[in-house]
């Protein structure tokens, strides 16, 4: 091992100044986080190195299981501790033991896999060399045999947003070399594989690979030792969201060193990252908090000095003030530096400068937060997401009328996607299989940056929105929307709060459930993958006609399983992202309707019992005869599941915050009593519960009760006094939206224990002082600089829609890489959630 070169460090991965070498730190290669990756000068340029069944693989293709006992994990990155990874520091080596099949998710789990009948077992050795260089060797249990050729081949995949319109250079056996450009857009020619799906053709065939010759920030270089010859491929020609791929097939016969790669990215000499200042997008008002945020490469522990300035309106930039800032220290993979200047209350415009480094022209203003800032939200982001609707703005079609063939009940004992599947509820359905089901083509927010509508995210969404309501009188009319011919103009005032007409949106399509069947409905989604993974406007996902043909609805009803996958319509037919086509069994051409997915789960019938009983005090005086619907359904509902298992969480959670929500409304005493009784829940759930269940606390007085959440409450601010002071920013990573909601409730609640504070880092945290190379705020459209290409349903366009924010927007590549790409396919960074807008608006 090169002792000036790459070394394992503290936090397990190789490392050295302008390259980290990460080796299954990341178990998420479904979101394009996982294997083998490589940051080059402080830039993810490639991940998902592993041996795949795949030339290209995308998000529904097989993945190895980690190790002998570790189940691999799908939906989202987690922390995942893997008992097989091995390091080895004094030998400069990590290794890590994979095998197919995963039994685990084998046609189940949240996405189902479908493994073909193969078994492999090898074992990923990555080993510092000189310099920058490593190996990446694949030994396997048993020699691949020759009916397995050409199933399997090692893989790494190219982020291309650094690589548009660069150059590529491959060289074979012989020295040949051969040059190209990488493609803006994917393109052809595609060739039939062996089991007749389509693959991209190769760019490139060869020996050695070198990535941007040109560019010195991203040159890279790979050598096949041994193994097949190395293929460079465009994988978004199989996927949109695909990635530029090298792959080498894995020959048959040989077990030791099957596949053997050095990689050699190029490092600049003596590079030092360079500085980033972190300060909030939009300003700060007089009596704010005002922190610069200065992110440091870890090597530099003395911070220059910064300069504040004030802008004159002829662009006379005066000095307030200089000052060293207080270095904080190490976070994640940097130090930190913090320049306080919350004396500054002058109004005017203002600039930090750091070195060369000029931040945006920032106000500071008594009206800062008046306009521009959550509006967008209540305008832009929550009407476009409103489904069942055609959604203008003036010379502009956001979407066309949506899922007006909502919905068919799915049949039973079929495992789907994204986390659906049907569990036979307790009471008798009075529907048949495939029927549809009468209101569900009324209401509802599409989830995310897809299009399913589901019961939790509408619950989330609403709850913020009564809150907003009753907090601050939120009253704003700019959206005109009509429920009777399912038409919605932005900008088109109509005298009514467009609050509440977004709260009333979300109930009618919750109550769809509770009027069918006595209890909500956990979601409708699409039949096909095809469909799912569609890239363009709602309004043309489905026909909008209603699929009604008996014998067709009789043979999709008579499918049980992976359902999807053993049906398919005219779209699916032609393209299935999984490409397991020859899986199908059914053909029904015009069959486009969603599903309806329906399980009687106490923890989510009581989360929206608790909604509905929130939407109920909004509505009163907007709606009274909805809003006596919603109250009505609320109470039903928690008399039929308030009584749960113990061991049930999420019911435990979710039965605390429907009592507080039945308590605000209803002042009964029945539903004080049994909130009394629960005692010890509240205490063993406050810090998911607490907030709820402050605006209550005040409508009734039990002593023994108060003192025992007033000990929790000291309990959860000790906590977060820990959590919240990891960081420099005073905020956790992720979720933060839902954190300052909740915080803002504790502060009113328990002002004596909790503050303000935590609201504002949070708020401030959204708004651009947050970790990593991006200092886009987190929500589109807002603030100087913002994430205008986001994960939305107009993806495929690079675009945005303003008021769109997401959970993750700083996406941890563990374990200490933070990242923000500007790149519209990485779902975990950029991808809108429909809830998380509603609580960063409230």
């Amino acid at each position: 091992m090169d002792t000036n070169g790459l070394k394992i460090n503290e936090q397990g991965y190789f490392d050295m100044p302008g390259l980290s070498v990460l080796v299954y730190n990341n178990t998420f290669p479904d979101g394009k986080q996982g294997g083998v990756e490589i940051i080059q000068h402080d830039d993810r340029v490639a991940s998902c190195g592993e041996l795949r069944l795949d030339i290209a693989p995308g998000q529904w293709q097989p993945v190895p299981r980690l190790g002998d006992d570790e189940a691999s994990v799908s939906c989202s990155p987690v922390d995942m501790e893997l008992g097989n990874r091995r390091s080895d520091p004094e030998r400069g080596e990590i290794s890590m033991y994979c095998r197919y099949p995963d039994e685990s998710r084998h046609l189940t789990g949240f996405n189902p896999m479908i493994y073909p009948e193969i078994e492999i077992g090898y074992r990923v050795r990555v080993t510092a060399g000189t310099g920058s260089s490593f190996t990446i060797a694949i030994d396997l249990d048993e020699p691949l045999p020759e009916t397995h050729t050409g199933k399997a081949g090692y893989v790494l995949e190219l982020f291309p947003g650094h690589l548009f319109g660069r150059g590529w250079s491959m060289s074979d056996v012989e020295g040949r070399i051969a040059t190209g450009l990488f493609p803006r857009q994917p393109e052809g020619p595609t060739v039939r594989n062996a089991d007749g799906d389509l693959d991209p053709a190769p760019l490139a065939i060869g020996r050695t690979l070198t990535v941007t010759p040109e560019c010195e920030h991203t040159r890279l270089s790979i050598h096949a030792e041994a193994g097949g010859d190395l293929c460079l491929y465009d994988g978004r020609v199989k996927h949109n969201n695909g990635w530029f791929v090298l792959y080498a097939e894995v020959p048959t016969g040989v077990t030791k060193d099957a596949i053997v790669w050095t990689v050699t990215p190029h490092v600049i000499p003596g590079w030092v990252r360079r500085p980033a200042v972190h300060v909030s997008q939009i300003g700060y008002h007089p009596r704010e908090r005002k922190k610069a945020y200065i992110e440091l490469d870890n090597r530099v522990t003395s911070p220059a000095e910064v300069t504040l300035t004030r802008i004159d309106p002829d662009g006379t930039e005066n000095v307030v003030r200089t000052g060293v800032p207080v270095l904080w220290g190490r976070y994640l993979r940097y130090n930190y530096a913090i320049y306080d200047f919350s004396d500054v209350a002058q109004s005017g415009f203002y600039r930090i400068g750091y070195g060369d480094i000029r931040t945006h022209a920032f106000r500071v203003a008594e009206d800062v937060y008046a306009n521009h800032v959550w509006q967008p939200t209540l305008e832009y982001f929550l009407p476009t997401q409103m489904c069942h609707m055609r959604v203008n703005q003036k010379y502009r079609c956001w979407h066309d009328i949506c899922h007006m063939d909502d919905a068919h009940l799915a049949p039973p004992s079929i495992a789907h996607f994204d986390g659906y599947e049907t569990v036979r509820p307790q009471h008798e359905v009075p529907f048949q299989p495939m029927e549809r089901i009468p209101g569900f083509a009324q209401g509802g927010w599409h989830d995310a940056g897809d299009f399913d509508v589901r019961t939790d995210t509408q619950v989330r969404t609403i709850l913020p929105l009564v809150y907003a309501w009753e907090e601050f009188g939120l009253d704003l009319d700019e959206t005109m929307v009509d429920q009777e011919h399912h038409h919605v103009e932005i900008h088109q005032p109509d005298g009514k709060p467009d609050v509440l007409q977004q709260i009333e949106h979300g109930v009618l399509w919750l109550l769809a459930g509770y009027r069918a069947f006595r209890y909500i409905a956990n979601g409708v989604i699409c039949p096909t993958l095809r469909q799912y993974t569609f890239l363009g406007e709602p309004g043309s996902h489905t026909d909008n006609v209603v699929f009604d043909d008996k014998d067709g609805l009789a043979k999709l009803a008579s499918i049980d399983g992976l359902w999807y996958k053993r049906f398919a319509n005219r779209y699916s037919a032609a393209y299935d992202p999984a490409m397991e086509q020859n899986r199908v069994e059914t053909v029904v051409p015009a069959y486009d309707d969603r599903l309806l997915f329906v399980a009687e789960n106490p923890g989510r019938q009581l989360a929206a019992a608790a909604g509905l009983a929130a939407a109920a005090r909004a509505l009163t005086d907007y709606d009274p005869v909805l809003s006596a619907e919603c109250l009505k359904a609320a109470e039903d509902l928690y008399r039929l599941y308030h009584e749960i298992e113990a061991e049930d969480a999420r019911a435990g959670v979710s039965r605390i915050q429907c009592l507080a929500e039945l308590i605000r409304t209803t002042r009964k005493q029945g539903y004080i009593d049994d909130l009394l009784r629960l005692r010890a829940d509240v205490v063993r759930h406050f810090s998911q519960t607490g907030w709820s269940l402050a605006r209550v606390m005040p409508l009734f007085r039990d002593p023994g009760f108060e003192a025992a959440i007033e000990a929790a409450a000291f309990a959860l601010r000790a906590d977060q006094d820990v959590r919240f002071g990891e960081s420099p920013f005073s905020a956790p990573l992720s979720r933060v939206e839902q954190v300052g909601m909740h915080n803002w409730f504790l502060w009113q609640g328990w002002p004596e224990i909790f503050d303000e504070k935590p609201v504002i880092a949070i708020l401030q945290y959204m708004l651009g002082c947050h970790p990593g190379s991006s200092l886009d705020s987190m929500i589109s459209g807002v603030g100087a600089h913002s994430p205008t290409i986001a994960y939305g349903y107009n993806r495929a366009d690079w675009s945005y829609v303003p008021g769109g924010t997401f959970w993750n927007s700083i996406n941890l590549i563990r374990p200490d890489f933070p990242e923000d790409k500007v790149w519209p396919f990485i779902w975990q960074e950029r991808e809108y959630i429909t809830d998380a807008s509603t609580m960063y608006l409230f």
